[in-house]
């Protein structure tokens, strides 16, 4: 005799539950598939690590489904959409680069179109991006006109007892330069009103020829000004001297923060973005060779050394591995990373330089704030620093300039 004969109630009993549970598992994948109905209270999708605060992500569900309801009226679960979208960013991104992602998926959202040029690159292989690049490399001789060290300087040490404070332009003694004093200064940019033709700082507002400084440090600070001065503090070297091993990634993003120590504007961070995926490759902080007067938090983002610091020795070895002499380097200003780096490199391409491409000079260039507003119709450099961000929005204008030369070509 067989089980189901000898319990045949028990064995119809456990088929109807097994068919049960297929029409129940069936039907949930179905509702997740397509579902029909909206959620009403938004709630973010747990992560592993959050990049976020749960308000935060919250509030920008709420705005990214205002987008879908706005732009994509036919869309019927505009809430579960915006929670799919954000959910997959903070997957995928870390605190510092989940606000510059989210900010980009917004701007996708809202101005389609803007963005139409830009996936044009997507079209192509990366060698055919890579070609696209390649045609866009600035000169080596207009790499020297742009500020670029491009052969090894002789060291010569600064022979004066004084400086001129980088800030507030006070002649100071360079042995008294850690004892407290006042430095007055505006840390903002000039700029002019179109209005009525007028300067101010972009800092407080304040007219330029009738201001009072609006910060105060008590430290004077100081650049190396001269290439031959910074090859006697650290010495420049060659790309294809010292990285003879093949890097992971052809096209990077690179952003180098700074702080004044008594050796001059020093190098404290490095970042890397690829890009092609727009992720973050490498983040290094690095530990000066003088001793810090002023953090530069503001812009820098840098407040304390502690134990992630490294010394430069062991950066140049990081950078090494994400990069090698054929890498195209993409950033804004990228003299003043190269000078950070001591790096000589010749495949470069500065986005100061590349727009807009009949105004720009060595002497006046547009900030890389005014070129992403200005060609992604987007804000950088607002709230908390975020040093992927410079990098991402460079890579992003040029990949701007690549979509247009592939429409032009089509």
């Amino acid at each position: 005799m067989t089980v189901s004969e000898t319990h045949p109630r028990k064995r119809v009993s456990e088929d109807n539950t097994i068919t049960n549970k297929r029409h129940k598992i069936s039907a949930t994948h179905q509702e997740t598939e397509c579902p029909t109905e909206d959620v009403k209270l938004i709630m973010p999708k747990p992560v592993t690590t959050s990049p976020a605060l749960f308000p935060d992500r919250k509030k920008h569900i709420q705005t990214i489904a205002n987008i879908i309801k706005r732009k994509q009226p036919s869309v019927k679960t505009p809430n579960l959409r915006a929670t799919e979208i954000e959910y997959e960013i903070a997957r995928s991104t870390t605190h510092v680069t989940y606000a510059s992602t989210l900010r980009n998926a917004i701007l996708k959202l809202q101005h389609p179109e803007k963005f139409q040029s830009r996936n044009q690159v997507k079209k192509h292989s990366q060698e055919n991006q890579l070609k696209l690049l390649k045609s866009i490399e600035v000169s080596v001789a207009k790499l020297r006109q742009y500020g670029f060290v491009m052969s090894v300087p002789e060291a010569t040490p600064y022979a004066k007892i004084t400086r001129n404070c980088q800030r507030c332009d006070t002649e100071f003694k360079l042995s008294q330069q850690l004892e407290s004093t006042s430095c007055e200064f505006h840390y903002g940019r000039v700029r002019r009103n179109p209005d009525n033709k007028t300067r101010y700082y972009d800092c407080c507002l304040a007219p330029k020829d009738d201001s009072k400084p609006c910060d105060i440090r008590k430290h004077h600070v100081y650049q190396n000004l001269s290439p031959e001065e910074k090859q006697s503090i650290c010495p420049y070297v060659k790309t294809e001297d010292i990285f003879d091993q093949k890097g992971k990634y052809s096209v990077l993003g690179i952003d180098c923060e700074m702080g004044y120590t008594t050796r001059g504007f020093e190098l404290m961070r490095v970042t890397a973005v690829d890009y092609f995926t727009l992720k973050t490759v490498m983040d290094t902080y690095v530990l000066p060779f003088g001793e810090v007067v002023d953090f530069n938090t503001r812009f820098s983002g840098i407040s304390a050394i502690d134990e992630k610091f490294v010394s430069f020795n062991q950066m140049i070895q990081e950078l090494g591995i994400v990069m090698d002499k054929d890498t195209i380097l993409i950033g804004h200003g990228l003299e003043n990373d190269m000078n950070a780096l001591r790096l000589i490199h010749s495949h470069i391409i500065d986005t100061s330089i590349l727009y807009p491409k009949f105004e720009s000079t060595p002497t006046s260039r547009k900030s890389l704030k005014d070129l992403t507003f200005k060609y992604l119709s987007r804000n950088i450099q607002v709230g908390d620093h975020d040093s992927a961000e410079d990098s991402i929005a460079a890579i992003e204008i040029v990949k701007y300039h690549v979509g247009r030369m592939d429409v032009q070509n089509t």
